[in-house]
Protein backbone atom coordinates (compact mmCIF):
# COMPACT_ATOMS: atom_id res chain seq x y z
CA UNK A 1 0.00 0.00 0.00
CA UNK A 2 2.73 2.42 0.98
CA UNK A 3 4.26 1.27 -2.23
CA UNK A 4 1.56 2.36 -4.25
CA UNK A 5 0.83 6.11 -2.26
CA UNK A 6 4.91 6.18 -2.90
CA UNK A 7 4.36 5.75 -6.83
CA UNK A 8 1.78 8.06 -7.18
CA UNK A 9 3.44 10.63 -5.67
CA UNK A 10 6.01 10.73 -8.16
CA UNK A 11 4.12 10.76 -10.52
CA UNK A 12 2.78 13.71 -9.58
CA UNK A 13 5.43 15.32 -8.88
CA UNK A 14 6.44 14.53 -12.24
CA UNK A 15 3.53 15.93 -14.07
CA UNK A 16 4.10 18.93 -11.81
CA UNK A 17 7.71 19.55 -13.20
CA UNK A 18 6.47 18.77 -17.03
CA UNK A 19 3.68 20.93 -16.10
CA UNK A 20 5.83 24.06 -15.27
CA UNK A 21 8.50 23.75 -18.00
CA UNK A 22 5.62 23.64 -20.56
CA UNK A 23 4.42 26.81 -18.85
CA UNK A 24 7.75 28.17 -19.07
CA UNK A 25 8.41 27.70 -22.08
CA UNK A 26 4.90 29.22 -23.10
CA UNK A 27 6.02 32.71 -22.03
CA UNK A 28 9.10 32.96 -24.60
CA UNK A 29 8.40 34.83 -27.74
CA UNK A 30 10.98 35.28 -30.26
CA UNK A 31 11.77 37.78 -33.07
CA UNK A 32 13.97 37.14 -36.17
CA UNK A 33 16.15 40.08 -37.43
CA UNK A 34 16.89 39.38 -41.02
CA UNK A 35 18.95 42.40 -41.21
CA UNK A 36 20.76 42.46 -38.34
CA UNK A 37 20.29 45.93 -37.48
CA UNK A 38 18.20 46.42 -34.71
CA UNK A 39 19.16 47.77 -31.12
CA UNK A 40 17.39 46.91 -28.07
CA UNK A 41 15.48 50.36 -28.37
CA UNK A 42 13.82 49.04 -31.88
CA UNK A 43 13.55 45.81 -30.90
CA UNK A 44 10.84 46.39 -28.37
CA UNK A 45 8.21 48.37 -30.67
CA UNK A 46 8.68 44.37 -32.99
CA UNK A 47 5.99 42.39 -32.65
CA UNK A 48 6.67 39.19 -31.12
CA UNK A 49 6.02 35.55 -31.89
CA UNK A 50 4.97 33.06 -29.24
CA UNK A 51 7.53 30.56 -29.39
CA UNK A 52 6.10 26.82 -29.61
CA UNK A 53 9.36 24.80 -30.75
CA UNK A 54 13.32 25.37 -30.50
CA UNK A 55 14.58 27.62 -33.45
CA UNK A 56 16.26 25.33 -35.61
CA UNK A 57 17.57 27.00 -39.10
CA UNK A 58 20.89 26.75 -40.98
CA UNK A 59 23.22 29.54 -40.67
CA UNK A 60 22.60 32.85 -41.89
CA UNK A 61 23.10 36.62 -40.71
CA UNK A 62 20.20 36.98 -39.22
CA UNK A 63 20.11 37.30 -35.48
CA UNK A 64 17.14 35.87 -33.13
CA UNK A 65 15.56 38.06 -30.27
CA UNK A 66 13.78 36.38 -27.47
CA UNK A 67 11.55 38.40 -25.18
CA UNK A 68 10.11 37.75 -22.00
CA UNK A 69 7.36 39.50 -20.59
CA UNK A 70 7.18 41.01 -17.17
CA UNK A 71 4.76 39.31 -14.64
CA UNK A 72 3.82 39.72 -10.95
CA UNK A 73 5.84 37.17 -10.20
CA UNK A 74 8.42 37.95 -7.56
CA UNK A 75 10.26 34.79 -7.64
CA UNK A 76 14.21 34.44 -9.77
CA UNK A 77 14.07 32.69 -12.95
CA UNK A 78 16.86 31.93 -15.26
CA UNK A 79 16.85 31.86 -18.89
CA UNK A 80 18.67 29.84 -20.91
CA UNK A 81 20.26 29.00 -24.23
CA UNK A 82 21.60 25.50 -23.84
CA UNK A 83 23.32 25.49 -26.81
CA UNK A 84 27.16 25.38 -26.47
CA UNK A 85 28.02 27.41 -29.39
CA UNK A 86 25.34 30.27 -28.83
CA UNK A 87 27.95 31.94 -26.68
CA UNK A 88 27.23 35.43 -28.84
CA UNK A 89 24.39 37.09 -27.05
CA UNK A 90 23.75 39.97 -24.84
CA UNK A 91 20.78 40.02 -22.32
CA UNK A 92 18.71 43.30 -21.50
CA UNK A 93 16.36 44.82 -18.88
CA UNK A 94 15.22 48.21 -18.68
CA UNK A 95 17.42 48.61 -21.61
CA UNK A 96 20.49 47.40 -19.66
CA UNK A 97 22.33 44.68 -20.13
CA UNK A 98 22.61 41.83 -17.67
CA UNK A 99 25.57 39.70 -16.87
CA UNK A 100 25.77 36.22 -17.69
CA UNK A 101 25.89 33.55 -14.81
CA UNK A 102 29.30 32.18 -14.40
CA UNK A 103 30.39 29.09 -14.22
CA UNK A 104 27.30 27.84 -15.87
CA UNK A 105 27.43 25.06 -18.67
CA UNK A 106 25.34 26.86 -21.18
CA UNK A 107 24.93 30.90 -21.77
CA UNK A 108 22.12 31.72 -19.00
CA UNK A 109 21.01 34.66 -17.26
CA UNK A 110 19.40 35.54 -13.94
CA UNK A 111 16.15 37.60 -14.07
CA UNK A 112 13.46 38.64 -12.42
CA UNK A 113 9.80 39.33 -13.91
CA UNK A 114 9.23 42.74 -12.46
CA UNK A 115 10.12 43.95 -16.04
CA UNK A 116 10.40 43.13 -20.01
CA UNK A 117 13.92 40.99 -20.80
CA UNK A 118 15.30 40.77 -24.30
CA UNK A 119 18.01 38.60 -25.21
CA UNK A 120 19.69 39.30 -28.68
CA UNK A 121 21.23 36.07 -30.25
CA UNK A 122 23.63 35.42 -33.04
CA UNK A 123 25.92 32.26 -34.25
CA UNK A 124 28.41 31.74 -36.80
CA UNK A 125 27.00 28.04 -37.48
CA UNK A 126 23.65 27.06 -37.75
CA UNK A 127 21.07 28.84 -35.38
CA UNK A 128 19.88 26.04 -32.98
CA UNK A 129 18.71 27.43 -30.10
CA UNK A 130 16.98 25.40 -27.66
CA UNK A 131 15.73 28.13 -24.90
CA UNK A 132 14.39 27.48 -21.45
CA UNK A 133 12.97 29.34 -18.76
CA UNK A 134 12.82 28.21 -15.43
CA UNK A 135 12.02 28.72 -11.90
CA UNK A 136 15.98 29.14 -10.06
CA UNK A 137 15.07 26.32 -7.74
CA UNK A 138 13.83 24.17 -10.54
CA UNK A 139 17.19 25.23 -12.51
CA UNK A 140 19.76 24.31 -10.06
CA UNK A 141 17.92 20.73 -9.13
CA UNK A 142 17.81 20.17 -12.95
CA UNK A 143 21.45 20.70 -13.17
CA UNK A 144 22.21 18.88 -9.82
CA UNK A 145 20.82 16.00 -11.99
CA UNK A 146 22.49 16.81 -15.16
CA UNK A 147 26.07 16.80 -13.28
CA UNK A 148 25.41 13.45 -11.54
CA UNK A 149 24.32 11.60 -14.60
CA UNK A 150 27.36 13.44 -16.24
CA UNK A 151 30.07 12.15 -13.62
CA UNK A 152 28.38 8.87 -13.81
CA UNK A 153 28.65 8.73 -17.68
CA UNK A 154 32.32 10.77 -18.10
CA UNK A 155 33.58 8.14 -14.88
CA UNK A 156 32.59 4.96 -16.93
CA UNK A 157 34.10 6.71 -19.74
CA UNK A 158 37.50 6.93 -17.94
CA UNK A 159 37.73 3.88 -16.38
CA UNK A 160 37.47 1.98 -20.51
CA UNK A 161 39.64 3.93 -21.62
CA UNK A 162 42.17 3.30 -18.67
CA UNK A 163 41.47 -0.40 -19.13
CA UNK A 164 41.99 -0.10 -22.80
CA UNK A 165 45.64 1.10 -22.10
CA UNK A 166 46.32 -2.12 -19.84
CA UNK A 167 44.70 -4.04 -22.33
CA UNK A 168 47.44 -2.35 -24.67
CA UNK A 169 50.18 -3.22 -23.05
CA UNK A 170 49.13 -6.27 -21.70
CA UNK A 171 48.17 -7.73 -25.04
CA UNK A 172 50.20 -5.48 -27.11
CA UNK A 173 47.28 -5.30 -29.39
CA UNK A 174 47.33 -1.81 -31.29
CA UNK A 175 43.50 -1.89 -31.78
CA UNK A 176 43.16 -1.07 -27.57
CA UNK A 177 45.42 1.93 -27.81
CA UNK A 178 43.27 2.76 -30.76
CA UNK A 179 40.37 2.24 -29.18
CA UNK A 180 41.33 4.53 -26.20
CA UNK A 181 42.38 7.51 -28.63
CA UNK A 182 39.00 7.26 -30.19
CA UNK A 183 36.82 7.03 -27.37
CA UNK A 184 39.36 9.87 -26.17
CA UNK A 185 37.89 11.78 -29.00
CA UNK A 186 34.06 11.22 -28.74
CA UNK A 187 33.98 11.89 -24.65
CA UNK A 188 35.81 15.13 -25.89
CA UNK A 189 33.10 15.87 -28.00
CA UNK A 190 30.34 15.17 -25.77
CA UNK A 191 32.53 17.18 -22.86
CA UNK A 192 31.75 20.04 -25.32
CA UNK A 193 28.24 19.70 -26.29
CA UNK A 194 27.37 19.56 -22.60
CA UNK A 195 28.87 22.67 -22.25
CA UNK A 196 31.87 21.27 -19.41
CA UNK A 197 34.21 23.59 -20.48
CA UNK A 198 31.89 26.67 -20.19
CA UNK A 199 31.66 25.25 -16.49
CA UNK A 200 35.02 26.09 -16.31
CA UNK A 201 34.75 29.54 -17.84
CA UNK A 202 37.04 28.70 -20.45
CA UNK A 203 37.51 31.23 -23.53
CA UNK A 204 35.12 30.12 -26.05
CA UNK A 205 37.75 30.80 -28.60
CA UNK A 206 39.98 28.38 -27.30
CA UNK A 207 36.92 25.91 -26.62
CA UNK A 208 35.98 26.33 -30.67
CA UNK A 209 39.71 25.75 -32.12
CA UNK A 210 39.94 22.51 -29.36
CA UNK A 211 36.54 21.41 -30.91
CA UNK A 212 37.79 22.24 -34.54
CA UNK A 213 41.15 20.24 -34.28
CA UNK A 214 39.12 17.37 -32.45
CA UNK A 215 37.73 16.34 -35.68
CA UNK A 216 40.86 15.43 -37.06
CA UNK A 217 42.24 13.20 -34.42
CA UNK A 218 38.12 11.60 -34.08
CA UNK A 219 38.64 11.17 -38.11
CA UNK A 220 42.20 9.47 -37.76
CA UNK A 221 41.43 7.03 -34.92
CA UNK A 222 38.34 5.97 -35.79
CA UNK A 223 40.49 4.84 -39.48
CA UNK A 224 42.96 3.96 -37.74
CA UNK A 225 40.63 1.68 -35.14
CA UNK A 226 38.04 0.79 -37.37
CA UNK A 227 40.76 -0.34 -40.07
CA UNK A 228 42.70 -2.66 -37.68
CA UNK A 229 39.67 -3.57 -35.43
CA UNK A 230 38.20 -5.29 -38.63
CA UNK A 231 41.10 -6.70 -40.37
CA UNK A 232 40.04 -4.49 -43.92
CA UNK A 233 43.25 -5.14 -45.40
CA UNK A 234 42.30 -9.04 -45.65
CA UNK A 235 38.98 -8.23 -47.57
CA UNK A 236 39.31 -5.07 -49.08
CA UNK A 237 42.98 -4.00 -49.48
CA UNK A 238 42.34 -1.08 -51.78
CA UNK A 239 39.91 0.67 -48.92
CA UNK A 240 42.73 2.43 -46.85
CA UNK A 241 44.06 4.83 -49.81
CA UNK A 242 39.68 5.39 -50.23
CA UNK A 243 40.20 6.40 -46.41
CA UNK A 244 43.11 8.15 -46.45
CA UNK A 245 41.73 10.36 -49.28
CA UNK A 246 38.71 11.26 -46.76
CA UNK A 247 40.83 12.10 -43.87
CA UNK A 248 43.45 13.97 -45.69
CA UNK A 249 40.08 16.25 -46.69
CA UNK A 250 39.28 16.13 -43.22
CA UNK A 251 43.11 17.69 -42.15
CA UNK A 252 42.52 20.17 -44.71
CA UNK A 253 38.82 21.40 -44.19
CA UNK A 254 40.00 21.74 -40.32
CA UNK A 255 42.87 24.15 -41.93
CA UNK A 256 40.91 26.05 -44.05
CA UNK A 257 38.10 26.85 -41.33
CA UNK A 258 40.16 27.67 -38.80
CA UNK A 259 41.98 30.54 -41.40
CA UNK A 260 38.29 31.59 -42.72
CA UNK A 261 35.62 30.77 -40.57
CA UNK A 262 33.01 30.26 -43.19
CA UNK A 263 30.02 27.90 -42.63
CA UNK A 264 29.98 25.91 -45.89
CA UNK A 265 33.32 24.74 -44.62
CA UNK A 266 32.13 23.63 -40.96
CA UNK A 267 29.41 21.77 -43.12
CA UNK A 268 31.65 20.17 -45.47
CA UNK A 269 33.81 19.01 -42.60
CA UNK A 270 31.29 17.79 -40.57
CA UNK A 271 29.75 15.67 -43.65
CA UNK A 272 33.35 14.51 -44.80
CA UNK A 273 33.74 12.89 -40.72
CA UNK A 274 30.32 11.43 -41.12
CA UNK A 275 31.31 9.83 -44.25
CA UNK A 276 34.33 8.61 -42.52
CA UNK A 277 32.01 6.51 -40.31
CA UNK A 278 29.62 5.44 -42.60
CA UNK A 279 32.26 3.65 -44.49
CA UNK A 280 32.99 1.43 -41.93
CA UNK A 281 30.01 0.58 -40.35
CA UNK A 282 28.72 -0.53 -44.41
CA UNK A 283 32.02 -2.67 -44.04
CA UNK A 284 31.29 -3.87 -40.70
CA UNK A 285 27.50 -4.80 -42.07
CA UNK A 286 28.88 -6.46 -45.16
CA UNK A 287 31.70 -8.26 -42.72
CA UNK A 288 29.00 -9.21 -39.98
CA UNK A 289 28.99 -12.85 -40.50
CA UNK A 290 32.48 -13.37 -40.19
CA UNK A 291 32.62 -13.17 -36.51
CA UNK A 292 31.10 -11.97 -33.18
CA UNK A 293 33.04 -8.76 -32.79
CA UNK A 294 32.04 -7.24 -35.67
CA UNK A 295 28.56 -7.62 -34.83
CA UNK A 296 29.33 -5.43 -31.42
CA UNK A 297 31.07 -3.21 -33.96
CA UNK A 298 28.04 -2.51 -36.11
CA UNK A 299 25.79 -1.65 -33.15
CA UNK A 300 28.36 0.19 -31.56
CA UNK A 301 29.22 2.58 -34.56
CA UNK A 302 25.38 2.61 -35.60
CA UNK A 303 24.89 4.69 -32.66
CA UNK A 304 27.59 6.99 -33.09
CA UNK A 305 26.17 7.40 -36.72
CA UNK A 306 22.41 8.42 -35.49
CA UNK A 307 24.38 10.90 -33.13
CA UNK A 308 26.73 12.15 -35.97
CA UNK A 309 23.99 12.67 -38.35
CA UNK A 310 21.39 14.37 -36.17
CA UNK A 311 23.61 16.31 -34.32
CA UNK A 312 26.87 17.47 -36.27
CA UNK A 313 25.29 17.30 -40.27
CA UNK A 314 21.76 17.46 -40.39
CA UNK A 315 21.16 20.25 -37.80
CA UNK A 316 23.96 22.55 -39.91
CA UNK A 317 20.89 22.53 -42.66
CA UNK A 318 18.30 23.41 -39.84
CA UNK A 319 16.69 19.84 -40.44
CA UNK A 320 16.63 17.32 -37.01
CA UNK A 321 15.18 14.01 -36.97
CA UNK A 322 14.84 13.44 -33.05
CA UNK A 323 15.66 14.90 -30.18
CA UNK A 324 19.03 15.29 -29.20
CA UNK A 325 18.29 15.62 -25.28
CA UNK A 326 21.46 15.44 -23.20
CA UNK A 327 20.53 12.45 -21.23
CA UNK A 328 18.98 10.43 -24.95
CA UNK A 329 22.72 11.49 -25.94
CA UNK A 330 24.31 9.92 -22.44
CA UNK A 331 22.89 6.71 -22.54
CA UNK A 332 22.82 6.43 -26.26
CA UNK A 333 27.02 7.08 -25.57
CA UNK A 334 27.22 4.44 -22.79
CA UNK A 335 25.61 1.90 -24.57
CA UNK A 336 28.19 3.13 -27.34
CA UNK A 337 30.84 2.95 -25.07
CA UNK A 338 30.41 -0.32 -23.32
CA UNK A 339 29.23 -2.32 -26.85
CA UNK A 340 32.81 -1.06 -28.50
CA UNK A 341 34.97 -2.45 -25.47
CA UNK A 342 33.34 -5.46 -25.30
CA UNK A 343 33.70 -5.94 -28.86
CA UNK A 344 37.31 -4.93 -28.78
CA UNK A 345 37.84 -7.45 -25.90
CA UNK A 346 35.89 -10.62 -27.73
CA UNK A 347 37.30 -10.05 -31.04
CA UNK A 348 41.27 -10.50 -28.93
CA UNK A 349 39.79 -13.32 -27.36
CA UNK A 350 38.96 -14.37 -30.73
CA UNK A 351 42.19 -13.84 -32.05
CA UNK A 352 44.27 -15.29 -29.13
CA UNK A 353 42.20 -18.27 -29.89
CA UNK A 354 42.80 -18.41 -33.16
CA UNK A 355 46.68 -17.74 -32.95
CA UNK A 356 47.07 -20.43 -30.51
CA UNK A 357 45.26 -23.31 -32.87
CA UNK A 358 47.37 -21.63 -35.92
CA UNK A 359 50.51 -22.23 -33.46
CA UNK A 360 49.86 -25.78 -32.65
CA UNK A 361 49.21 -26.61 -36.39
CA UNK A 362 52.87 -24.57 -37.21
CA UNK A 363 54.65 -26.56 -34.47
CA UNK A 364 52.78 -30.36 -35.86
CA UNK A 365 53.37 -29.32 -39.57
CA UNK A 366 57.23 -28.48 -38.56
CA UNK A 367 57.42 -31.78 -37.30
CA UNK A 368 56.10 -33.00 -39.86
CA UNK A 369 58.47 -31.39 -42.02
CA UNK A 370 61.46 -32.49 -39.65
CA UNK A 371 60.92 -35.96 -39.58
CA UNK A 372 60.20 -36.25 -42.96
CA UNK A 373 63.87 -34.62 -43.71
CA UNK A 374 65.20 -36.79 -41.09
CA UNK A 375 63.61 -40.25 -43.12
CA UNK A 376 64.80 -38.27 -46.37
CA UNK A 377 68.41 -38.25 -44.99
CA UNK A 378 68.67 -41.46 -43.34
CA UNK A 379 67.08 -43.00 -46.37
CA UNK A 380 70.20 -41.07 -48.52
CA UNK A 381 72.78 -41.91 -46.12
CA UNK A 382 72.07 -45.92 -46.55
CA UNK A 383 71.68 -45.46 -50.06
CA UNK A 384 75.41 -44.51 -49.44
CA UNK A 385 76.46 -47.10 -47.33
CA UNK A 386 76.25 -49.33 -50.36
CA UNK A 387 78.35 -47.17 -52.48
CA UNK A 388 81.12 -48.43 -49.93
CA UNK A 389 84.04 -50.48 -51.23
CA UNK A 390 84.28 -54.16 -50.24
CA UNK A 391 86.80 -52.96 -47.39
CA UNK A 392 85.37 -49.83 -46.14
CA UNK A 393 82.11 -51.69 -45.78
CA UNK A 394 84.60 -54.32 -43.76
CA UNK A 395 85.98 -51.40 -41.96
CA UNK A 396 82.48 -49.52 -41.32
CA UNK A 397 80.88 -52.51 -39.95
CA UNK A 398 83.73 -53.11 -37.07
CA UNK A 399 83.15 -49.15 -36.81
CA UNK A 400 79.83 -50.41 -35.86
CA UNK A 401 80.07 -52.75 -33.25
CA UNK A 402 82.76 -50.07 -31.03
CA UNK A 403 86.43 -51.19 -32.51
CA UNK A 404 89.12 -48.20 -32.39
CA UNK A 405 90.99 -47.90 -35.47
CA UNK A 406 94.41 -50.04 -33.72
CA UNK A 407 92.00 -52.80 -33.05
CA UNK A 408 90.08 -52.63 -36.88
CA UNK A 409 93.95 -51.56 -37.79
CA UNK A 410 94.54 -55.24 -36.22
CA UNK A 411 92.04 -57.10 -37.37
CA UNK A 412 92.18 -56.41 -41.18
CA UNK A 413 96.05 -56.71 -40.94
CA UNK A 414 96.78 -53.35 -42.37
CA UNK A 415 98.56 -49.98 -40.88
CA UNK A 416 96.47 -47.25 -38.61
CA UNK A 417 97.54 -44.69 -40.83
CA UNK A 418 95.30 -47.00 -44.14
CA UNK A 419 92.76 -47.24 -41.45
CA UNK A 420 92.54 -43.70 -40.92
CA UNK A 421 92.57 -43.41 -44.89
CA UNK A 422 89.79 -45.76 -45.07
CA UNK A 423 87.16 -43.86 -42.41
CA UNK A 424 88.00 -40.21 -43.64
CA UNK A 425 86.84 -41.91 -47.09
CA UNK A 426 83.75 -43.36 -45.19
CA UNK A 427 82.89 -40.08 -43.35
CA UNK A 428 83.09 -38.12 -47.02
CA UNK A 429 80.80 -40.82 -48.51
CA UNK A 430 78.57 -40.94 -45.79
CA UNK A 431 78.53 -36.98 -44.82
CA UNK A 432 78.86 -37.63 -41.46
CA UNK A 433 81.57 -36.48 -39.23
CA UNK A 434 81.72 -38.57 -35.98
CA UNK A 435 81.41 -42.64 -35.16
CA UNK A 436 77.98 -41.26 -33.15
CA UNK A 437 76.60 -40.96 -36.47
CA UNK A 438 77.57 -44.16 -38.03
CA UNK A 439 76.33 -45.96 -35.33
CA UNK A 440 72.73 -44.00 -35.67
CA UNK A 441 73.09 -44.73 -39.54
CA UNK A 442 73.23 -48.35 -38.17
CA UNK A 443 70.06 -48.17 -36.69
CA UNK A 444 67.84 -46.90 -38.93
CA UNK A 445 69.25 -49.49 -41.76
Amino acid sequence: MINKVAMKCRILVLFILFSLAAFSQSEIYYYKDYDANLDVLEAEDKVFKLLEYNILEKQSDAVYWFKIPASNSKENYIFRIKNYRANNSIAYQNRRPLEKIKNSRFTSYKIQRDYPVFIKVSSEYSAYYPVELKLEEEYHFDESVQILINSFYYGAAFLIIIFSVVYYFFFKDNSFIHHCFLLSSLVFAFLASDGMFNFFNIDGTIIDNLILFNYFFLGFFSFKFAHNFLLVDNYYPNLKKYSQVILANIFLFVGLFYFFRKSELFVILNILTFVLFLTYWILSVLLIKKSGHIKLFTIAFVIILFNGINFTVLKNFGISFFDNAPFNMKIGGLVQVVTLSFAVVYREKTLRKRNSYMRTEIINFNKEIELLNNNLDNDSKIKDIENLSIREREIFDLIVVGKSNKEIALEVNVSINTVKFHVKNIYGKLNIKSRKEVLTIDKNQ
